[in-house]
């Protein structure tokens, strides 16, 4: 059996980290992409192909099925651009929502689709590479 001295469980237990800015910057940072690699999955890209891809021609039912599934990235969207995006992007965060908020007549729905599709698009393109 061997003995531990208090203060070298003290020092064992310790725990390694460091709370200065600077690192304390760089882990939210890696947590925020987690989230937004979490949060934006392979469907929504699957899904932007879908809508605006070279031969992109999806009938009514996948239309509204994309439709569902962009909302709900709409909802995430709103819930992890203010961590990942700075200065936080007003207009298209309000155009994302606007899109979301519409339910077009079934005719006008692969054009308010692509729209849609765009404005997603803007907001992946101003998070970079953080999905990635």
């Amino acid at each position: 059996m061997v003995a531990v001295t208090a203060d070298v469980a003290v020092r064992l237990l310790r725990p390694r980290t460091s709370n200065d800015h600077e690192t304390l910057g760089m882990v939210l940072f890696g947590l925020r992409r987690s989230l937004a690699g979490e949060a934006i999955g392979e469907q929504l890209y699957e899904d932007l192909e879908a809508v605006l891809g070279e031969h992109a021609h999806p009938d009514l039912h996948l239309v509204a099925a994309i439709a569902a599934r962009f909302r709900e990235t709409t909802t995430t969207f709103v819930e992890i651009v203010p961590y990942l995006v700075q200065p936080y992007p007003v207009d298209e965060v309000r155009r994302l929502i606007y899109l979301s908020a519409n339910h077009p007549h079934p005719g006008d729905a692969p054009g308010h689709l692509r729209r849609f599709a765009l404005a997603i698009l803007a907001l992946l393109d101003l998070m970079g590479d953080t999905a990635s």
